[in-house]
């Protein structure tokens, strides 16, 4: 009789599989590429195995390595594959009938952003007839000091979730202190907006706003940006109103009473 394959667990399951799912659970949860002996260190694996395993996940396009390097990252395919369970989030379903209509009001581009492994990233954006020409992609992860949806986070969630991000954009830009930290998070949360100007591109302004659900928790921002001079980042201004009222909207979907934002 033959022998039953190893690769088959007890309850039925495919133990490659499973595996696998470790190897590249411990590169998504790496913070950044990976070489091959922390990988093997993180999954408990022989440095062979683990490679064999990369191998696959490389054809697949889960992984990819870095020919320079040696080291290994997320591939394009886990990178979609994240980005679809994002969009699946009741927020980003909430949030996508007023973004096309913010964006028709103001005439900028608008995008939604969540919280994700590494900080805030870009899950929808809606772009206008003749958008500025800034590398703000869906995928895009975004500054929590130099942008006004980045500000928002960090003004907002818990020190436990922004620190580790924090701590590596100060120790990356060498300029800021925690006084000016601090004084960038009690402006946001007195206006309500995120706001910056020339500090993650020369001659833009960008204004964000909180969504806020059911617990009162922010789950994602919406944001919005525009040349200085032209475009009013204040949070007086139009496009704040605008984007204020759409950021209470999509709250009060999620359940959140929408006079308890402060703006």
């Amino acid at each position: 009789m033959a022998k039953k394959s190893n690769n088959k667990s007890k309850s039925g399951g495919v133990q490659s599989v499973e595996i696998g799912g470790r190897v590249l659970l411990a590169v998504t949860e790496g913070g950044g590429p990976l070489a091959l002996k922390d990988i093997a260190d993180a999954t408990d694996l022989p440095s062979a195995k683990a490679h064999r395993y990369l191998v696959s996940l490389i054809r697949a396009g889960l992984i990819e390595q870095d020919l320079m390097t040696g080291k290994y990252d997320l591939g394009t395919a886990s990178l979609r594959v994240g980005l679809a369970a994002i969009i699946r989030l009741n927020v980003v379903r909430a949030a996508l009938p007023f973004l096309a209509r913010l964006r028709d009001k103001i005439g900028e581009t608008v995008h939604l952003s969540v919280w994700g492994d590494n900080g805030p990233i870009i899950v929808h954006r809606e772009v206008p007839l003749a958008p500025i020409a800034l590398n703000l992609a869906v995928g895009s992860n975004l500054s929590l000091l130099l942008t006004a949806s980045g500000r928002v986070f960090l003004s907002w969630l818990d020190k436990k979730q922004t620190g580790p991000l924090l701590q590596q954009e100060m120790r990356r830009m060498g300029n800021r202190n925690k006084a000016e930290i601090k004084a960038i998070q009690a402006e946001t949360l007195r206006d309500g907006f995120g706001r910056s100007a020339g500090d993650f591109s020369p001659s833009i302004a960008s204004l964000a706003a909180p969504v806020f659900n059911h617990e009162k928790h922010l789950v994602a921002v919406i944001g919005t940006f525009g040349y200085e001079g032209s475009f009013d980042n204040r949070p007086t201004g139009v496009a704040a109103r605008l984007l204020g009222e759409a950021a209470r909207e999509v709250s009060n979907k999620l359940g959140f009473d929408a006079a308890e934002i402060q703006s």
